[in-house]
């Protein structure tokens, strides 16, 4: 089995709807090598990941002020902006599941893990709600 690793992820987007959808994601991320836990302080030193509301402006604007130039790893949703160097877009529609399934995207093409398993963002959104029933 290969070293477990744990990356912390920021969101950067309507607060609330960011806790509906990650609060079980992430920490059923733990069960796998390849987990994420989420960074609810941004002044929090060692994020490794951001997911930015690209829909939202504010979300936009407080994304560049902390990152100017474009080199977080970072998920999109919708669409990516032009300085963003590290990307990868969450398509429409958004679900915990598909946030997952980027995250992994992001993990192995820019922060070279190899453990990380997509299960494809359908297959999680379902594992998420038989954990809920």
């Amino acid at each position: 089995m290969s070293k477990r690793n744990v990356f912390r992820v920021s969101v950067f987007g309507n607060a609330s709807a960011e806790k509906w959808l990650l609060a079980d994601a992430l920490p059923a991320t733990r069960k796998r090598d390849c987990a994420y836990e989420l960074v609810t302080d941004r002044r929090e030193r060692g994020i490794d990941i951001l997911v930015v509301d690209a829909e939202n402006d504010e979300a936009v604007t407080r994304w560049m002020a902390m990152d100017p130039m474009g080199q977080y790893p970072a998920a999109f949703f919708g669409r990516v902006p032009p300085r963003a160097k590290c990307a990868v877009i969450v398509q429409h529609p958004i679900t915990s599941g598909r946030i997952v399934e980027a995250l992994d995207q992001i993990s192995r093409r820019f922060l070279g893990e190899t453990s990380a398993t997509t299960l494809g963002a359908d297959v999680f959104d379902r594992q998420l709600a038989a954990m809920a029933a």
